[in-house]
């Protein structure tokens, strides 16, 4: 039998992501939260769950630039499981290591007065070819 260790979530980043240069790589660390609404007997109920994310080199330098706190993304990754110890104590936790990352709502620039939305030259309507 096969295995298989896939993880895929729709959430908002929970702070703003941590770049870091590690060993001929950079590593960025951000959270997100994933809402789940659901029916209940005492109506409809919402819960959180609150989710480490950690990406490795060229995605880890992407999402370090244009990711922001509050920010919507879809995460396609895998389940990992740290363990550690912490003045004698062991310490653990599962965090998803990010394969690939979708931004879900587009970086918003300021406009500025010498851009404009629209072509607005007056044409000629005998040199179109149509």
């Amino acid at each position: 039998m096969g295995n298989l260790n896939k993880v895929v979530l729709v959430g908002n980043l929970t702070r703003n992501p941590e770049v870091k240069s590690a060993t001929n790589t950079t590593v960025t660390t951000f959270g997100l939260a994933v809402n789940r609404k659901y029916k209940s007997a005492e109506g409809l109920k919402e819960e959180t769950c609150f989710i480490d994310i950690v990406a490795f080199a060229k995605l880890a330098e992407i999402a370090g630039e244009y990711l922001t706190k509050g920010a919507p993304v879809l995460i396609e990754g895998r389940l990992s499981y740290n363990t550690w110890e912490q003045e004698g104590v062991k310490k653990s936790k599962h965090e998803v290591v990010a394969e690939n990352i979708q931004f879900l709502q587009r970086k918003e620039y300021p406009k500025t007065d010498n851009k404009t939305d629209t072509f607005s030259e007056d044409l000629d309507d005998t040199i179109i070819p149509f």
